[in-house]
Order: structure tokens, then sequence, then C-alpha cells
């Protein structure tokens, strides 16, 4: 499909919330190398927590949609003008993301994201401004999927990607993972009938639904080595949570 930027004049507010002096080099160089130019940036360094941070670049935001970054991302140069076409027909719009940390790890952790695209797992990142929730303060971890599951309207794919350069260590992943653990009982709450907390679907289901049981044959391999991840992350989620 041929996009024009011509017939578009949507405003993009970018909302890229920073913590403890990050550099955002990277991603602010892919956004000035977007093709679609009529953007504000609103980078958010108030030293509170991601998702409350999200939520004062939400309230500030001046523009038509919405797209919510992190600071070790960057984005296609055609991503900005695809999902402001996009949006002509729809709501909300999943953005596939890659994982570009180097070394065995970060292929097994990008393999595995491809999985997610358009899944419960997955959360939308680009959106309208208007009637736009706010994240819950109260989650760490699950406010995307909480923020995901109150953004209302029709929804699609983008073919633009996110890249992702988070270069974090196996003992950081599973770090990260045990902070994110704590806020889960809460989400469940929340979202009690939620697909995520599925144990068959999440662990197994989501791996082979609509024909990507293919891509699990091509690579039996990898496919063994997420599911060790995930056996870890499971004794994680089941320590942090041992007292509820």
């Amino acid at each position: 499909m041929v996009y024009s930027n011509r017939e578009l004049k949507n405003k993009v507010s970018i909302v890229i919330p920073v913590r403890h002096k990050e550099n955002i080099y990277r991603v602010l160089e892919s956004i000035y190398a977007s093709t679609y130019k009529n953007y504000e940036i609103l980078v958010i360094d108030e030293g509170l927590e991601r998702s409350e941070q999200r939520n004062l670049g939400i309230l500030k935001a001046t523009g038509e949609y919405l797209l919510i970054l992190d600071s070790d991302q960057c984005i296609d140069r055609n991503l900005l003008l695809e999902c402001v076409y996009s949006m002509k027909q729809f709501d909300a719009l999943y953005i596939p993301e890659k994982i570009m940390t180097k070394g065995w790890f970060g292929r097994l952790r990008n393999w595995e994201r491809q999985f997610y695209n358009e899944t419960a797992v997955d959360c939308v990142r680009f959106v309208r401004t208007k009637d736009c929730p706010l994240f819950d303060p109260c989650l760490k971890g699950p406010e995307d999927s909480d923020w995901d599951r109150r953004i209302k309207g029709k929804r699609n794919i983008t073919k633009a990607k996110i890249y992702h350069y988070d270069n974090v260590s196996v003992f950081s992943y599973f770090s990260k993972k045990a902070y994110y653990s704590k806020s889960m009982s809460l989400f469940a709450k929340k979202n009690p009938k939620d697909k995520v907390l599925n144990f068959w679907w999440r662990c197994f289901g989501v791996f082979f639904e609509q024909g990507k049981w293919k891509q699990v044959l091509r690579r039996p391999d990898l496919f063994i080595g997420v599911m060790f991840l995930i056996l870890i992350r499971g004794v994680i989620y089941l320590w942090v949570n041992k007292d509820l």
C-alpha cells in the first residue's frame, strides 16, 4: 500500500518516559528521520514510575493521536505515516516489536516476541488522544495490558516495526520479571477473566494457534529455549506471590 503525506494533516504526540538521565539519542534520531513530520515529542523525566510519566505525557499531548514509546526503542521511518493513514479505518494499532539485544539470548527473546503480535499478550501503542485512559500507577509491569483492555474501538496491526534495544542480561531480565510479578495479583483482580491469566493458553496455546505451530516446527530448538524461559518465569511468579 502506498501512503501519501499530502492528504494527512493529523498531529501525532509521541510520549517517551525517561529515567535516570537515560540516553535517548537513538529514539529521537529515528523520529527525526520519519517520513511523517507533523508530530510533537513529549520527553517526560520527572523521576516517577513509567506509568506515571506516561500519564503526564498523555495529559500534556496536543495531537490527535498518541504513540507510546520507551526510551530504549526506535521506530521505522514509515511507521508514523502508516499509523496515521491506518487510523482512518481503525481506532488503535498494534506495532510489531523486534528485540535488538545481541547474542543468543536476544535472538531467543525476539523469536518468542513474534508469537505475541496482536494477541492478549500484546498491547496497542498508537491510539486516539481523545478519551484515552490513563495508565494505572499501582501496576508495575502489567500496566500495559491493563491499559490495553481499556482502549475501545477497532484494532489493526502495522507492517512497520518498533526496534527494542534494551540490552538486558539474563540476570537483569529475570530481575525485572520478579519485580513485575508483584503486580500480577492486582491485575488479576481488575481483569479476572483476562486471557493472559489462562495458564495453558499463555504457556502453550499462543504458540500454536492460527498456524503458528509451523514456526515451532521450523525451530524446535528455539521453542525448547522459550519453554525454559517460561518455566523460570513461572517459578519466579510463584515465589514472589507465595504469601498471597
